[in-house]
């Protein structure tokens, strides 16, 4: 809950009498959850042969599937990535749960495996950790579930932290007694890595901000549409083009835009996690999570005495 005037250190930027002009949602975790554990995964296919992203995407769509509390699937069609790269975003609760998933992943084995076509596919993976209290959301609708709000046992009170400038900060409950300050001295590469073929790896700062912002427009009708694409599309563009343009003057480190895909029905996740393992070959670590079946976690017992111990790295590219 975001602290009220009379609790804060800071006052919130809320003007006094206002009230939104549209109504508007936030999330509430369930009591037991004191952190979110996000996990972003994404496959580069750099050749027309698709078959080779193909049985990554697979391995990686049964890992998080199995194990991710909430977990969106997307195809990046703009921002520092390559064009139709297949992401996904997984959210977690249970950090155990969270540290199994990524050292299943094992993006630098499988980048491995792939010999002389490990110039074709490029794979990275980009994970953090948030307080409760270091979140904020902001939902226009509740007939649609995306990210945070497919967690179980969320709730989506109403609010009115919305709609003037600094509502995103006060909507933050740290906000109360923490101003968020950027630490100094943060180290920038001297030399823009060309990134193809390349490893690398990297780390967060204190502070550091990530935004997830959707638009939903199965609902949408004809004027709002026509509305958004003649007069906001071509401003949030030019936005974005110019924290792509000015990352030093503006902080941005990243920015994707990106296209929601449809997720597999039960029964096929269920047929892709046999083929999945099937091609393996050899036993492989699987999260043990609820969603799975007993099949799995047998399996997942015999390779946990099997599966070597590689070293922990988030980004391969």
């Amino acid at each position: 809950m975001t602290a009220q005037s009379g609790d804060r250190s800071h006052p919130l930027k809320k003007p006094s009498g206002h009230k939104p002009p549209v109504p508007r949602w936030t999330l509430k975790l369930p009591d037991d959850v004191s952190h979110v554990y996000t996990l972003y995964a994404g496959v580069q296919c750099h050749s027309t042969r698709t078959e080779l992203s193909k049985t990554i995407e697979d391995r990686i769509e049964v890992i998080l599937g199995g194990s991710a509390a909430a977990l969106d699937v997307l195809r990046v069609t703009n921002g520092f990535d390559l064009a139709h790269a297949k992401v996904w975003v997984a959210y977690f609760t249970i950090e155990n749960h969270f540290r199994t998933t990524l050292d299943n992943l094992d993006l630098v084995g499988i980048w491995n495996e792939l010999g002389s076509d490990k110039s074709q596919i490029g794979l990275w993976i980009e994970s953090f950790s948030a307080p409760v209290s270091r979140l904020e959301t902001n939902y226009a609708r509740l007939d649609h579930k995306p990210g945070l709000s497919q967690l179980p046992g969320v709730e989506q009170p109403s609010h009115e932290l919305t709609a003037y400038w600094g509502a995103g900060r006060d909507r933050i409950p740290a906000s109360a007694h923490d101003l968020f300050p950027t630490p100094e001295g943060i180290p920038t590469p001297a030399i823009i890595p060309a990134g193809l073929g390349q490893r690398l790896r990297g780390s967060s700062y204190d502070n550091m901000c990530h935004i997830r912002s959707g638009q939903w427009w199965e609902r949408c009708d004809d004027d709002e549409r026509v509305a958004y694409k003649q007069n906001l599309q071509e401003v949030l563009m030019q936005g974005m083009q110019y924290l792509w343009e000015h990352p030093q003057e503006t902080g941005t480190i990243g920015l994707r835009f990106l296209h929601n895909l449809k997720r597999r029905r039960a029964a096929d996740q269920g047929d892709l996690r046999r083929r999945v393992l099937s091609q393996l070959g050899r036993p492989r670590a699987v999260v043990v999570a609820p969603s799975l079946t007993s099949e799995d976690l047998q399996r997942s017992a015999a390779a946990c005495q099997a599966i070597r111990r590689q070293e922990k790295v988030h980004d391969v590219a």
